[in-house]
């Protein structure tokens, strides 16, 4: 290493406590964060180059400047090398890709019917949460069988306390119209508990007390009542079969199994709750060939589990090194203590075989997935003279009704598929355009996205190689003049608009003003139509958001003293107006910015409508 003389006089003068390291560029970009019982001991095992790997040997050639921070212990360092290197990303950790937080069925208690929904963010609302669910598929499905069964309501209080007639849910025997009083509240309120006795584990009485129900209407003769008591067994057992939930002696528990091929993982875990299998889902960690299992294991279980809360066991099918130091680690921040083991025996070997499998199949799909996206991105590139590689493609769309409440959305593509984190949405200034005029909307979301380059901002730090509009041929020439005017000739510009009859297998894209350079039985043609309909879903989604949230500052607008600001800070304390509705005066003035009297003058004007 040329740089060995400098870093051998930074190790040398490093603290023996126990703490982290940043290793830093000549431009002071962090490259790597690690933790050390003891900091001096642990850098200089990367001044022998003959022990290092690849990576390591590229990294240390690359470091200019090292920087420590110390702690008073080691599990204080692990805690906040994982902070580091989420809030950083640094290039060479082994980092976890996908971070959302995990859906919740949540059973509102502060209604007098209560609701049951899904929810996710933090847990705010007296009630019951139950999860989490690994996917909201695996949410939606456990929903919809609930509702057959117990027929809670699912309405916004806004909608609920305005019908007069039972809605659609009730007439497909998904709702037992509490709102327009067709069931009594004992029977509702008998509803409300069973559905949380299941969801808590309680099926065997569950079923029971169902089949005797069952038994007792058809001896009196009540045959439809049988039925329907009938088909709500047979849901239960539906479900019950589809969560393969005879698994009593799993009651919090997460199986987690590593495979992997080359430079490519999969992580997948499954979560399990009260005996039932709340659903999997697969991570596909970022690292280089030289990491080992078992470091690329521990680093997802230090990075998944600092930010969602643990179960009492984690079962895994690969060996970790600082098994005790994550335990107690993870028991400082939830005050929760973990097990983490390899189980050897038992149901628990079949449910870790039975995920190791799931992660097999899952990395074999996603190195097919990756290595199709490769090709055709290579084949693009050829079809548009582009002479480098294409690594981000960047799609665009506009979603508003009538010029209101417009919003601009970007999602982006690479050779991993569609990049969820990388999206981004933008709220469109109807006061500097004309309403609806779709070319202004789509330069300001341009000027906006790309100006951002030069501020250093890291949201926008990657440039793409390719840039996709939803629009016909006055789209690609306004954004066209716009990139080159901005300095920006080397992105390339494509546009997708519908053809005869408005049918996607007509759909045109154009380059350059030719809409004929590709054909639409190519895959790329299908690949770009994925990343239309990918921005097409995103800003529908955004712009419904933002069109709700202006139908709930409207409902705020009318009270005397509350100014956007106000506003603002109400909707950021309660979540919703609903729950604005509902606040006690001393509630109210519990908001920053609320005063008494304001607190009165809200609470009044709801209390008289």
């Amino acid at each position: 290493m040329q740089n060995i003389d400098n870093l051998k006089s930074i190790v040398d003068k490093s603290p023996t406590n126990p703490g982290i390291y940043k290793m830093l560029d000549e431009n002071l970009n962090i490259l790597y964060v690690g933790k050390a019982k003891n900091i001096k001991s642990r850098l200089k095992n990367y001044l022998n180059d003959n022990n290092l790997t690849n990576r390591i040997k590229r990294l240390m050639r690359s470091t200019r400047q090292i920087d420590t921070i110390i702690t008073e212990t080691e599990k204080e360092a692990l805690l906040l090398e994982a902070n580091l290197i989420k809030k950083i990303k640094p290039q060479y950790n082994i980092l976890l890709r996908d971070d959302k937080s995990f859906p919740y069925i949540f059973i509102n208690h502060e209604q007098k019917y209560p609701q049951i929904t899904k929810h996710r963010g933090k847990q705010k609302f007296k009630g019951k949460y139950f999860g989490p669910f690994a996917t909201v598929n695996s949410l939606n499905y456990t929903l919809k069988i609930l509702q057959k069964i117990f027929l809670l309501r699912s309405c916004e209080d806004s909608y609920f306390n305005n019908r007069t007639r039972p809605c659609l849910m009730h007439q497909i025997k998904r709702c037992s119209a509490p709102c327009v009083n067709l069931v009594s509240m004992n029977n509702y309120k008998e509803q409300v508990k069973n559905t949380e006795n299941f969801l808590s584990g309680k099926h065997s009485d569950l079923q029971k007390n169902l089949s005797l129900k069952m038994e007792e209407a058809s001896i009196s003769e009540n045959y439809e009542k049988a039925a329907s008591l009938r088909d709500k067994i047979k849901a239960l057992t539906q479900i019950q079969s589809q969560q393969n939930i005879n698994l009593y002696d799993i009651k919090d528990s997460d199986v987690v199994s590593i495979s992997r091929i080359g430079d490519k993982s999969c992580v997948q875990v499954f979560i399990y709750r009260s005996g039932q299998n709340w659903g999997n889902k697969s991570y596909f960690p970022k690292h280089t060939n030289d990491e080992k299992n078992e470091e690329i294991l521990e680093r997802f279980i230090i990075d998944f589990y600092t930010q969602h809360v643990p179960p009492r066991e984690i079962f895994i099918n690969h060996e970790i090194t600082n098994k005790n130091l994550i335990i107690n680690s993870l028991k400082s921040i939830y005050d929760i203590t973990t097990k983490i083991t390899i189980p050897h025996k038992g149901k628990k070997v079949e449910l870790i075989k039975y995920a190791t499998k799931n992660s097999d199949i899952s990395l074999n799909r996603h190195i097919s997935d990756t290595s199709s996206n490769i090709k055709n991105l290579e084949k693009l590139g050829t079809l548009i003279n582009y002479d480098k590689k294409i690594k981000r493609i960047e799609g665009y769309d506009n979603s508003h009704m009538f010029g209101k409440n417009a919003v601009g959305a970007m999602v982006v593509f690479n050779e991993d598929g569609l990049e969820n984190k990388s999206y981004r949405k933008f709220n469109i200034d109807n006061t500097k355009l004309t309403p609806g005029d779709d070319y202004a909307m789509m330069r300001q979301v341009m000027i906006r996205r790309f100006s951002n380059l030069t501020k250093n901002n890291k949201t926008y730090s990657s440039l793409p190689d390719v840039i996709l509009i939803d629009g016909g041929k006055g789209h690609y020439t306004a954004i066209r003049s716009l990139l080159d005017n901005m300095n920006l000739k080397q992105i390339k510009v494509l546009s997708i608009y519908k053809g005869l009859n408005r049918a996607n297998k007509l759909d045109r894209i154009m380059y350059e003003n030719n809409s004929d350079f590709l054909s639409n039985s190519d895959p790329v043609y299908f690949l770009l139509q994925r990343i239309r309909d990918e921005s097409h879903r995103f800003a529908i989604g955004a712009h419904r958001n933002k069109n709700k949230k202006g139908i709930e500052n409207s409902e705020l607008q009318p009270i005397q003293g509350l100014g956007n600001k106000r506003r603002k800070l109400l909707l950021n304390h309660f979540g919703s107006v609903k729950h604005i509705k509902g606040a006690s005066i001393l509630d109210l003035e519990q908001v920053g910015g609320i005063s008494k009297s304001l607190s009165e003058r809200i609470y009044n004007f709801f209390s008289s409508q």
